[in-house]
């Protein structure tokens, strides 16, 4: 089964490059950045993230012999998931890439629905200034309508932000290193996040990261 497209390699390179850590020799370190993580399993078409009103974290890269022609724009990485069952006898969610072919892999049930993730990731150098006391506002779309959503909190350089939609969220956090297998590799189990508040029908958790920078070759 296919699980990433040329689109999420691409990403998962550029963010591999960006992200893992510093290198040997002459480095430039900045803070570590926010991360911003939306989950629904409602039927989301896109997400736009903005910071201070400006767009962050668009959905593509272009790349055009070699290069990306839009880097300098687009300042964030964005990742779109679908997470699901693929079988009903295993309780494991999978990732997949997003599209609807890849739903149709897809297992779903009352208690294992199909969700959607959105996973916005940007630093102090990708963003140009500081990202600390920022002010967060999502869009989030689908077919037959959109939802702009304003995050009541300023944010803070060296957190994960977990947004998701408030009639979602006892699901997700009932969910257990079996059923999130990978999630919980990456942000260890749902009950470490602080839960903030809720605003606009989606909720925000917070969960501090481990790396305390982040660095780049001169």
């Amino acid at each position: 089964m296919q699980k990433l497209s040329i689109t999420s390699l691409v990403l998962t390179t550029a963010f591999c490059g960006l992200f893992c850590g510093c290198y040997e020799g002459e480095t430039d370190c900045f803070p570590p950045g926010a991360n911003f993580y939306l989950n629904s399993t409602s039927d989301v078409d896109s997400v736009r993230f903005y910071l201070n009103s400006e767009r962050i974290c668009y959905e593509r890269l272009i790349i055009e012999d070699g290069l990306c022609t839009n880097c300098a724009k687009i300042k964030g990485n964005l990742f779109e998931n679908i997470r699901c069952r693929t079988s009903a006898e295993d309780e494991s969610y999978s990732s997949l890439s997003f599209g609807d072919e890849f739903i149709d892999s897809c297992v779903a049930s009352e208690e294992f629905p199909i969700w959607k993730t959105f996973d916005c990731r940007i630093n102090e150098k990708m963003y140009k200034k500081t990202i600390g006391s920022s002010k967060l506002k999502v869009h989030v779309f689908s077919s037959n309508r959109s939802e702009e959503i304003e995050i009541g909190i300023k944010i803070a350089d060296g957190n994960h932000y977990s947004i998701i939609a408030e009639q979602d969220t006892a699901a997700w956090y009932s969910y257990t290193a079996v059923t999130l297998r990978d999630y919980f590799d990456y942000y260890g189990p749902t009950d470490a996040w602080e839960r903030i508040d809720c605003f606009d029908g989606y909720c925000v958790a917070i969960l501090p990261m481990v790396d305390k920078d982040v660095c780049y070759d001169k």
